[in-house]
This record gives structure tokens, sequence and C-alpha cells, in this order.
């Protein structure tokens, strides 16, 4: 199995630690973004939720209002004959359907206070169907016959149930308001927490990504500020240096040497010319004792003049 050389791999791991930062930031800013748009659209959901749950409250707000205009419009019309409150009242009576169906509307979502509009619409049959009782017996027998039958109080309690299921109807809501008051704060400090937790740890590893990137660019210029310098080196040395090349024609017998313009030298002396070398003379074992004679003559072979051909 070949193996990656070890430079190339340590090339390798460098440029991957270099750009794992780069890497860990988009990847942290892109969960950040969709952590953030989710963290947004449950906040919308929130305040939505708790704008409608206001709108529930003010229009159970306006339904008792109206109500109690009802009452006081009645009573009024059965104990001093005012034409006026009796007209305002009837006015309230057409205006109470349109009220009712809000809150149904409103309140789609949520069985239980569905179950609570379906008490109020009894109760409020039976306040109408006694008011209907007091005004027919103000026409009859009027206002003092009216009051005598308001003793027992049972005006007040047929009312009363009605007032009662409103109020239960309008606590359940403020609970609620209270609940996504609370949830839309949650969302908000979680989105500021998650965007500065989110922002620090980008920059965290940008700046951490452009130390390395600087520090790999520095040691990149080193690395090539060497290679530059071994270049000239290489470049200098070989300058200095003379080789020779091709093919050298040399005698068979003398070993001399034709140089390029046709002369023949010596072994030392185109060695000398073409190169930087030079040579110093000495004698091997073998020539030692082929020319011992001569040696001992006090000639050396090397001053014995070669055949020329």
């Amino acid at each position: 199995m070949s193996q990656v050389p070890e430079p190339t791999a340590r090339r390798e791991t460098l440029q991957f630690l270099r750009w794992l930062p780069v890497i860990g930031s988009v990847i942290l800013m892109v969960m950040v973004a969709v952590i953030a748009t989710r963290t947004m659209s449950e906040l919308k959901s929130a305040i939505y939720w708790r704008q409608h749950t206001s709108r529930e409250i003010l229009a159970a707000q306006s339904y008792e209002d109206n109500l109690v205009n009802i009452q006081n419009g009645m009573r009024d019309f059965v104990t001093m004959g005012d034409a006026t409150s009796l007209t305002l009242c009837q006015h309230c009576i057409q205006l109470e359907p349109e009220l009712y169906d809000q809150l149904v509307h409103l309140t789609r979502d949520n069985p239980a206070q569905q179950q609570r509009l379906k008490d109020l619409s009894v109760a409020m049959k039976d306040v109408f169907g006694y008011d209907a009782r007091l005004i027919d017996l103000y026409r009859q027998r009027g206002a003092e016959a009216v009051l005598r039958t308001e003793q027992n109080g049972e005006g007040k309690t047929i009312a009363g149930r009605a007032l009662d299921v409103l109020k239960s109807f309008s606590a359940e809501e403020q609970k609620l308001l209270y609940t996504r008051d609370a949830a839309e704060q949650a969302d908000y400090l979680n989105a500021e927490r998650l965007l500065i937790i989110g922002s620090v740890l980008a920059v965290a590893l940008l700046v951490l990504a452009n130390f390395m990137a600087s520090r790999e660019m520095a040691r990149r210029r080193r690395v090539e500020i060497e290679r530059e310098k071994l270049i000239a080196e290489l470049q200098r040395t070989l300058a200095e240096v003379k080789t020779l090349s091709g093919l050298i024609p040399i005698c068979a017998w003398c070993k001399s040497v034709r140089n390029d313009q046709g002369y023949w030298q010596t072994v030392e002396q185109y060695v000398h010319s073409h190169s930087d070398a030079s040579f110093s003379h000495s004698i091997c074992p073998n020539c030692r004792e082929k020319f011992k004679d001569e040696i001992a003559k006090g000639r050396l072979p090397h001053e014995q003049s070669p055949a020329r051909n």
C-alpha cells in the first residue's frame, strides 16, 4: 500500500487546520441563523397569541359593559319610565348577538372557554326572560309592582350568574395573557443570548482562522526566502563549476588528448584547461615495481617523452 509522503501529509494537515476555524465559523453562523429564525418564529407566534388574548379580554369586557347597560337601561325604564333608557336597553340587546359571536370566534381554539360561552348563553336567556317579565309587569301594574318583585333578589341572582360566567371567562384569559407574556419574554431573552453567544463564538473562530492563516503565510514566506537563498547558492556553485562532457579523443598508446583546435595535450593539460581541477603527481605500487630501475637512477616515468602519433 502506498503511503503519503510526510511533507505532503504535513501540508495537508496544515491546510485542514488553517481552514478548520473558518469552516467551524461558517457552520456556527448557519446554525445561529437557523436557530434565530426558529426563535423569531416562536417569538412572532408568542406575540400573536398575546395580542389575541388581549383582544379576547377586551371583547369580554365589551360584552360585560353591554350587559350592564342592558340592566341599567331596563331598571331606569321600569322604575322611572324613562323611554330613552328603554331605547338604550333595546339597542344593547340587539348588539348582544354580535358581541357573543365575536367571543365564540376568538375562543374557537379553546374548548374550556367555548364551554363557558355556552353557559353564558344559557344565563343570558334567563336575563332576557326576566327583563321582559319586568317590562311587561311595569306596563301592566306600574313601577311599584316592579319594586316589590325586585325585593326578592331574583333579578340580581339571574344577572349575577351571567356576570360570574363572564368574570370566570376574563380570569382565564388574564391567566393565559400572563403565561403568554412570560413566553414572549423568554423568547426575547433566548434570541438575545443566542445572537450574543453565536456572534462572540463566530468572531473568536474568525480571529483564530486569521491568526492561523497569518502564521501559515509567515511560514511560507520563510520557506520561500530559504528556497531563494538555496537557488542562489546553487546558481553560484554551478557558475563556478566547469564540467567535461561529450566524446573526448584520446590516444590509445600515450593517452594524449586532442583539443578543440586539433592539438594534442596531456591528460593533465586537457583536464586543467576544461575544469578547475589540478593534478598532483604520485606513483602507484604497480608502477613503482615496474619502473624501480628508473627510479633508482633518479628518473621518473612521467619525465619520459611519450611517443606521439
